[in-house]
């Protein structure tokens, strides 16, 4: 693990979680798995201080457990989970995603965030005691848990035609259990549709442990000495395993295999019906189940938003829009980033989904004026409107499309034609265009247009790029030296003599892609460990005034107690501390789209 990321990953479990968590998980950050004994023996800590550090570590989900044999007998081991510990950076995008959701979603996933892991009386609760009992709730999913709990305390059956719609009524803490029943349902409801999921027993275990010990007892089954296919076929094996397990631990975490009743459902307006007694079809929650937030689920959503904006900057406002209708479907089945494609959609679905916006987008005006060829005719309703957008994101011959976004998946020319979205197509266009983003933003203009040269053509001398170039070779020679030094490029040796004389030895210059992206995300790393530090050291400056705002009586009456010159300094604070946060939230998304999208090239990953 590169240095900068365990400098921002200690940062983080610092402001997080306190020093004593700190301690602990910078030892495991700097040297790895760790037994209880060997946590004890290197850090300040008393034990029971070490254990309820890793306490706090395991309910956050933050640390990993494996076994292994020492001196004869096993041993339980400890393991940071840097992913987990990043994704600390995006709780507030994931309630925002949670209230975008609705009926209350937002609540729970706070809640869930705050404390680790709950069990479903206890979310409930939660979300009941602070959201609902005390009056501070506020907004939309404030309203519809609200008007589901005064439909439950009226004794309606029927909770969900309530939802967003029912009049929330000012009834008194006697209702309370009306409340928590409200948000256990809005707790199942994040259950069955994936953002909230089951802590397994599987989930808590280190994968790298796992992939070792399977990889044990396969080459333990091989008589003699492993040859080459056999190698091979432990890895086939392996990795098939692997899709096995992560299959099943998914299936277990939405508390599929707990012995729920399965029923016969239809679907209405989104929402899973009983087909028997017309009543919304909740899953069963476990009593004794913990649960935590599905962040793969919300990634999904995020990434959704992601490809929307760039397909607004790829064509229009009103090609986007039909881009988000069709995600908004597809979505509602991916339970992955690494799924390649989505589900089919029809015309008339795609349709019917636009006109659901509150912004009707002007589908007919969204062609140019000049027709591809002489036999393309513009479209003159809506409904054929849509289906020509998709024939261009689809990247149809008529029209000059580099790259798909969607692909046909049947149903011909009618409002019955079905695409699907690409979605391993559209992680790799957004990916090389952040990539090749961020080298114009480094290195200029002309080191990005020499980049993509090198990348379209392969291995080039200076002289023949320069030419392509349209660069002097002087020029051309000190952009190369630049890109070099970033590890953009790599460079060639042949020689043409066996003393391997610089005189007489091709210089070649060329892309690995996958190390450029490496490259990339290092400088990201960087700037948000020194983000991360310039906002201690603001802090750590202006310690004083922080703490004076925080007093209760400053807060009550601020103009009273809060001099001209706190004022001033205050606002000088809340400013850079808004900046900090904004840049922070725009590198996590440009470390998002180079690290975890596009699953091909899953190998760049630095862990």
């Amino acid at each position: 693990m590169i240095e900068d990321r365990i400098r921002l990953l200690e940062h983080l479990v610092y402001s997080n979680y306190g020093s004593a968590v700190g301690e602990i998980a910078s030892l495991l950050l700097h040297r790895g798995s760790l037994p209880f004994s060997h946590l004890v023996r290197l850090s300040s800590l008393p034990p029971p201080l070490v254990h309820s550090s890793i306490l706090i570590l395991s309910l956050h989900g933050l640390l990993y457990h494996s076994e292994s044999e020492i001196g004869g007998r096993l041993t339980d081991l400890y393991e940071i989970n840097p992913t987990a510990i990043e994704n600390r950076l995006r709780g507030g995008l994931y309630i925002h995603l949670a209230e975008e959701v609705g009926d209350g979603l937002d609540f729970a996933v706070e809640a869930l965030w705050r404390n680790g892991m709950l069990k479903a009386d206890e979310i409930a609760e939660e979300v009941a005691l602070k959201y609902w009992g005390r009056g501070s709730g506020t907004g939309p999913g404030y309203d519809a848990l609200k008007a589901a709990a005064a439909a439950a305390a009226a004794g309606s059956s029927k909770s969900s035609k309530a939802k967003g719609k029912a009049k929330a009524k000012d009834v008194g803490p006697s209702t309370m259990s009306s409340a928590k029943a409200a948000a256990k349902k809005m707790v199942a409801r994040g259950v069955r549709d994936g953002f909230l999921s089951i802590v397994t027993p599987g989930s808590q275990i280190s994968p790298m442990s796992l992939e070792i010990k399977w990889e044990e007892e396969l080459r333990l089954a091989i008589k003699g000495l492993p040859t080459a296919k056999d190698l091979n076929q432990v890895k086939a094996t392996l990795r098939e395993k692997k899709a096995e397990w992560d299959e099943e631990e998914r299936e277990r975490a939405q508390g599929r295999g707990f012995g729920q009743e399965k029923k016969k459902k239809s679907r209405h307006r989104g929402i899973d019906m009983d087909l028997e007694t017309q009543e919304e079809v909740l899953p069963t929650l476990p009593k004794d189940a913990f649960f935590r937030i599905n962040v793969e689920r919300f990634h999904v959503r995020w990434r959704s938003q992601l490809i929307h904006e760039y397909g607004k900057e790829r064509f229009n406002h009103q090609v986007a829009d039909v881009l988000k209708a069709i995600l908004s479907i597809a979505e509602k089945e991916v339970e992955s980033i690494h799924e390649d494609v989505s589900r089919s959609v029809t015309i008339n679905e795609i349709y019917q989904a636009v006109t659901g916006f509150e912004s009707q987008p002007d589908l007919l005006n969204c062609f140019p004026d000049r027709a591809p060829n002489e036999g393309w005719r513009p479209p003159k309703i809506p409904v054929e409107a849509v289906g020509e957008i998709c024939r261009v994101l689809g990247c149809d011959d008529e029209w000059d499309s580099p790259k798909a976004f969607l692909k046909a998946a049947g149903g011909g020319d009618s409002v019955m034609a079905k695409w699907v979205v690409k979605f391993h197509g559209l992680e790799a266009l957004m990916k090389r265009a952040l990539v090749e983003a961020l080298i114009q933003d480094k290195e200029g203009l002309e080191a990005v247009r020499c980049w993509r040269i090198l990348d379209a053509k392969g291995k080039l001398e200076e002289k023949h790029l320069a030419r392509l170039a349209f660069l002097p070779v002087k020029d051309a020679r000190e952009v190369l030296g630049r890109l070099s030094a970033s590890a953009l490029i790599e460079q060639q040796e042949v020689p043409r003599s066996a003393d391997r004389a610089p005189s007489r030895t091709f210089f070649l210059w060329y892309v690995d892609y996958n190390k450029v992206v490496a490259s990339l995300l290092d400088h990201l790393y960087k700037a948000l460990a020194n983000l991360q530090a310039q906002r201690q050291h603001q802090l750590a400056t202006n310690h004083g005034l922080v703490e004076k705002r925080e007093r209760s009586d400053v807060r009550e009456d601020p103009n009273r107690y809060l001099t001209s010159a706190d004022k001033h300094n205050a606002k000088r604070l809340d400013e850079k501390l808004e900046a900090i946060t904004t840049a922070e939230m725009r590198i996590d998304r440009d470390i998002f789209v180079l690290r975890d999208l596009d699953p091909v090239d899953r190998r760049v990953y630095i862990g």
